[in-house]
């Protein structure tokens, strides 16, 4: 399409259109287009959309819709999120055949914590996501000739989006065309409809029309499109045929000649990005003084981001979250003494059959308990000596006994039990019976690499060591 010169019709009727566009249900929709596709707005968008259209309506002497009819519209304070700021339920909304909004519930209630990717690929919509746990999950639903697939988060009560999450409002049907009588009076009026709308660097609602405009023998059609704009109406004409209907995204439509600038309005392109980290809060009770370190930690993995607004916004929520959990830990991980630590320590080490995903070195394992078994350390290093398993991105812990915490990242949950398990037969403890398993897992690509593991030898022994309290030195089994 090209700029062409405004016809006599539109700057009779410019502003007469645009007031027409500000009934509730086209302004709604006008929202719901906008919103859909622009970035870096805080908080609930549909409050931003509403002053941006009270400003321009302003400028033109109309009178905009109420706040209720926003409310209504985009379901009030109900909140869709891509983000959730605890946790949250992943939805899936869509058109379908019969042009009917379906919404389908992808996840449990307190199970999503925010959506990566959505895409479509033939009839199903797809979205990438991850848990409040941080796993990496995939959901996918067949819409058949469903439209307009859009995947939200609801967060759970009393909760919010994260900061700088974009509440998406529903999707709102294409309003009517409007009829105006022109040249041709009522016999062929002239139609326009509205089929896009944005917020310009001025942070005024624009509107995107496609018009049909006749002359007075009902002859002689004319189709352009047109932006509003400060300047008055911005028109394009078509040069590709008839117009054949709308497009949710109409390819048609070029960006409008004020479109908000990088940077206008935290807009995030403008800003350097940051890159992912996870920040690390260690549960002070259980401090094990063989390795040093803390036993438990929790996570909070923060993506990387092109926009260093929205990642200092993730950090902060980081920053939060630790905050709110370190005044909770003594009371829900430290509030009773937990098992004493008997027996003494044992340490394999293991390494993969193959060199590492992420290197040119096999992949190396440490794996540590208590034990309470009568073996000598020969023994112990022989009962080790064949065993096999698969590394991966499932961290399997057990809690609650007298062997410390010990950890395995697993291919999978039962394979991380059947190392424990394995370590307890010989330690003196049935993890099935005492203490508690614990599942997780972490996005950093660092944790849960693959590998086939096994023991690991060191001048021609197997890597098992031993020692009776935190200061002592490791043994290590001689060949006699």
């Amino acid at each position: 399409m090209k700029r062409v010169a405004t016809p006599a019709f539109l700057e009779t009727n410019a502003d007469y259109i645009k007031c027409l566009s500000l009934a509730a249900a086209d302004t709604m929709f006008s929202a719901y287009m906008a919103i859909k596709t622009y970035e870096g707005v805080v908080g609930p968008w549909w409050f931003y959309f509403r002053n941006a259209v009270d400003s321009v309506a302003q400028l033109v002497n109309c009178i905009p819709p109420p706040q209720s009819a926003y409310e209504e519209a985009f379901d009030g304070d109900a909140y869709r999120c891509q983000c959730a700021e605890v946790a949250g339920e992943l939805f899936l909304e869509y058109l379908d055949a019969n042009g009917t909004t379906q919404t389908v519930s992808m996840s449990s209630v307190a199970q999503a914590k925010e959506i990566q990717t959505a895409t479509i690929t033939g009839t199903d919509a797809e979205c990438d996501w991850f848990t409040v746990d941080g796993l990496a999950a995939t959901a996918t639903y067949d819409i058949g000739t469903g439209t307009r697939p859009v995947w939200y988060i609801i967060p759970t009560l009393n909760t919010r989006c994260c900061t700088g999450s974009p509440v998406i409002p529903p999707i709102q049907s294409p309003p009517p065309a409007y009829e105006i009588p022109g040249a041709g009076g009522t016999t062929c009026p002239n139609t326009i409809q509205l089929i896009d709308s944005c917020i310009d660097r001025f942070g005024l609602a624009q509107n995107f029309y496609y018009v049909e405009e006749f002359r007075a023998d009902c002859g002689n059609l004319r189709q352009y499109y047109y932006w509003e704009s400060i300047q008055g109406p911005y028109v394009y004409s078509t040069t590709f045929g008839s117009f054949v209907g709308l497009d949710a995204n109409p390819k048609y439509a070029p960006p409008h000649p004020h479109a908000a600038e990088p940077g206008q309005f935290g807009v995030n392109q403008s800003n350097p990005g940051l890159s992912a980290v996870t920040y690390t809060l260690d549960v002070g009770c259980t401090y094990n003084p063989e390795t040093e370190d803390f036993d438990k930690k929790f996570t909070y993995d923060v993506e990387s981001t092109n926009g260093g607004i929205l990642g200092l916004a993730r950090r902060m929520d980081a920053l939060a979250w630790m905050v709110n959990n370190a005044a909770l830990i003594p009371y829900i991980e430290c509030s009773k003494c937990g098992p004493v630590l008997e027996g003494e320590w044992v340490t394999v080490r293991f390494e993969s059959l193959e060199n590492s995903p992420q290197g040119t070195r096999p992949l190396r394992k440490l794996f540590r308990y208590r034990s309470l078994s009568a073996l000598d350390l020969g023994q112990k290093s022989a009962y080790w000596e064949n065993f096999t398993w698969n590394a991966g991105a499932i961290c399997v812990q057990h809690k609650g006994a007298s062997w410390g915490t010990p950890q395995c990242w697993a291919s999978n949950a039962d394979e991380g039990k059947r190392v424990i398990r394995f370590a307890g037969l010989e330690a003196g403890i049935d993890p099935d019976v005492t203490g508690e398993w614990v599942i997780s897992g972490s996005t950093d690509p660092r944790y849960g690499q693959p590998g086939s593991m096994r023991v690991a030898q060191v001048q021609g022994l197997e890597w098992v060591t031993s020692r009776q309290g935190p200061s002592g030195l490791p043994l290590l089994t001689v060949d006699p």
